[in-house]
């Protein structure tokens, strides 16, 4: 579909926003009451929302202590809300893009890898909590940045805050929560191929006093895509209530839901190479998906914090949060490679599935400071207890001539689904327990060392598509760190991390493979200046992942030794973050690293850039201080993946080859304008250079990236 829109729209849109908003406020000179805060929430408090930097200051994600960046031993990078909302951030995908050392492998049009470090991220949290992925780590979620404050990733193996997963990064997404005061706020945005996305959020006290505060919010997005017959709607809604109970009690319950109901999805992807070993080409907006492929999903989360300040500085909390997923898809898959000429070999394989994932989990933690040898020493403790279940049905579907010869023009219609026996179910039950501790001693005033351990117990029942996935695992997890500030600007630190994730997979004779185990190393210094309005770090780091079960895409199968594997990554980062000026804020990030088999020899996972560099800023003109304009840029280096010779009965049927991507930078610009107190116009453009690109590849098959976009946006608040 084309994306040209006539410019008179878009000016009719632009006009008529204004003119309902300015008429709003035309007569609008009535003084609201005043309100009298009695208590507010450490989570209004630390809200980089209110802040409108490109920095937080403190944050637990790391340690379970609520310590200040600068001092936390590991490499944290954080998207505050000013970030995501100057540079159009509005997904997951988009958030991460634009993360420092994160790459975003969308393998397909829905499923997502998230990488750090060489490694998959399998620990993708909602305020701490979450279960890790199961399988090969597909995202099947994008959720929609707008429920959200901020995004923390801490880089490395996380042992205290989730002790099972993989040891490239977490990510944590903190929740919006009430305001003290009144604010709210509408959005109204166009952008290529009809793209039209609306928001609203509103934020008070509910009572005279401000010991009931409330919060709602949501959003709806319809468009169609670059993509040929893609196309996508998704809305979601949030409340938040927190209510002071006394002075000393905080009760926090908060629901969301989301839909999110893309049409033309990709299972699978373009086959990236032939049978003579060549690299094939594509249109930017060839998609092979049929119109009637779609998968939907449907949200539900709920979540409950009780709060209690104890004698002292100690707090106890106890929380709660569920969540329910439910899926329906019908989609297509290739199967094969097409030969030199483009016309043989595609099987068409098409499956129905209805999916339905519960997971819950609740904690009690105890947090504060305590006195020791004339210092006073943060510490943290608590209990988790997490159970998944998840289910799915799969169904076959059947076409007349199952074959195409002409995949470049084939549109199949729906085939016949046969809903008399599923083609294969899953049905897996999971239960994780964790008793962590964690401490900060303060040896002086200058140096302090991070001790901390978790103890995880994890047990699995099921099976998945007639495979058992059965285990029972535990382990006890240690955190070190130490930390020294050389002068009131400099820090240097190092720390120690681990991590471990149970596995179903088999070995060669049969038995169950042991549990994958991570660990990570980190060396750095964190710099701070301009009153801890900007900050910097410096990192070299080592992370290693041993018991791994090679897959095709890590290194040529052909010359392994062993199909279990132990992966080392070793590089440095670099990372500037802040406010330059009064006027210029900031956010960078370049990461460089290798990834090495150490059993079978070679590099691993060439499909992933081993070097990549992130810049947002946004400079406000000091001339016309209502302008500000921003730059973005996504910069990765070449990747490749070597494709071995496949044969069948003696007979080539796949020669080797190599596929290839060249590096290649993403730019992105703003600009926002306030025409007053209460209205700001902005627009984004994304990719001016109109830059084409293939997303990663590790499975032979994928697609490209947007070409060259724009939205504009009316907003408005009060």
């Amino acid at each position: 579909m084309s994306s040209t829109v006539p410019s008179s729209f878009k000016l009719s849109l632009l006009s008529f926003s204004i003119l309902v908003t300015q008429q709003s406020f035309a007569d609008d000179t009535q003084q609201l009451p005043t309100i009298t805060v009695t208590a507010e929430s450490e989570q209004s408090e630390l809200s980089s929302e209110q802040s409108k930097a490109y920095i937080i200051q403190n944050s637990s994600t790391a340690s379970k202590l609520n310590i200040p960046l600068k001092e936390t031993p590991q490499t944290v990078n954080v998207l505050t809300r000013q970030q995501l909302d100057d540079f159009a951030l509005d997904n997951t995908r988009d958030v991460l893009r634009n993360t420092p050392g994160i790459i975003v492998s969308n393998q397909e049009t829905e499923r997502t890898s998230y990488l750090a470090r060489g490694f998959e991220i399998s620990n993708v949290l909602v305020d701490g909590v979450g279960i890790p992925l199961e399988g090969y780590n597909y995202n099947n979620d994008n959720p929609d940045s707008f429920l959200f404050d901020r995004v923390e990733v801490v880089k490395g193996a996380n042992a205290l805050n989730n002790g099972i997963g993989d040891p490239g990064a977490t990510i944590n997404m903190i929740r919006k929560r009430p305001t003290s005061d009144l604010q709210t706020a509408f959005n109204a945005s166009y952008g290529s191929w009809n793209t039209q996305r609306y928001e609203v959020d509103v934020s008070s006290p509910l009572t005279q006093d401000g010991k009931v505060r409330g919060r709602v919010f949501g959003y709806q997005q319809t468009g169609d895509s670059y993509l040929d017959r893609y196309e996508l709607e998704k809305n979601g809604i949030g409340a938040v209530v927190e209510a002071d109970v006394t002075d000393t009690t905080l009760l926090t319950a908060g629901y969301t839901e989301t839909n999110h109901k893309p049409n033309g999805v990709n299972w699978g992807s373009n086959p990236l190479i032939n049978t003579e070993g060549e690299q094939l080409s594509y249109s930017r907006n060839y998609n092979y998906s049929p119109s009637w492929a779609h998968w939907d999903s449907n949200i539900k989360s709920y979540f409950a914090e009780l709060e209690q300040k104890l004698g002292g500085d100690w707090t106890a909390k106890l929380t709660y949060d569920e969540k329910r997923t439910q899926r329906d898809s019908k989609l297509l898959f290739l199967s094969g490679k097409p030969g030199a000429n483009g016309t043989s070999g595609i099987f068409l394989y098409p499956g129905m599935y209805i999916d339905d994932n519960k997971e819950q989990q609740a904690s009690l933690s105890f947090s504060g400071t305590y006195p020791l040898w004339g210092q006073r020493h943060e510490a943290s403790l608590g209990y988790v207890w997490a159970k998944n279940r998840l289910d799915e049905l799969g169904y076959a579907g059947s076409f007349v001539n199952p074959l195409t010869t002409d995949l470049a023009s084939f549109t199949p219609e729906e085939p016949s689904w046969d809903m008399s026996k599923t083609s294969g179910e899953m049905h897996i039950r999971q239960k994780n327990q964790s008793l962590y501790a964690a401490t900060r001693l303060h040896l002086n005033d200058d140096l302090k060392l991070l001790l901390g351990a978790n103890y995880v117990q994890a047990e699995s029942s099921g099976s998945s598509y007639g495979t058992d996935t059965i285990y029972d695992e535990d382990k006890v997890l240690p955190y070190a760190g130490l930390t020294y500030n050389f002068s009131p600007e400099y820090t240097g630190y190092l720390s120690y991390t681990s991590i471990f994730r149970p596995q179903t997979t088999r070995a060669d004779d049969g038995s169950i493979n042991k549990p994958i185990e991570g660990e990570s190393y980190e060396v750095g210094v964190k710099g701070s200046w301009l009153d801890d309005k900007l900050t910097a770090t410096m990192a070299v780091f080592r992370t290693e992942q041993s018991n791994y079960p090679l897959r095709d895409s890590d290194g040529i199968p052909t010359l392994r030794t062993t199909q279990v594997s132990n992966l080392r990554s070793q590089g440095y980062e670099f990372g500037l973050a802040g406010q330059l000026t009064d006027h210029f804020n900031l956010s960078f990030g370049y990461t460089q690293f290798s990834l090495k088999d150490l059993i079978n020899g070679g590099d691993a996972r060439t499909f992933n850039p081993t070097q990549s560099f992130n810049l947002l800023t946004t400079y406000q003109v000091p001339q016309l201080p209502k302008l500000k304009l921003g730059l973005g840029v996504q910069w990765q280096d070449q990747t490749y993946l070597d494709v071995p010779e496949a044969t069948a009965n003696g007979v080539i049927t796949q020669k080797a080859g190599i596929i290839e991507q060249d590096a290649y930078a993403l730019v992105n610009l703003m600009a926002s304008y306030e025409l007053n107190e209460h209205m700001t116009l902005q627009a984004n453009g994304n990719n001016l250079t109109n830059e084409k690109y293939l997303f990663n590849f590790p499975n032979q098959q994928g697609f490209y990236g947007a070409p060259a976009n724009y939205s504009v946006a009316v907003k408005f608040k009060y």
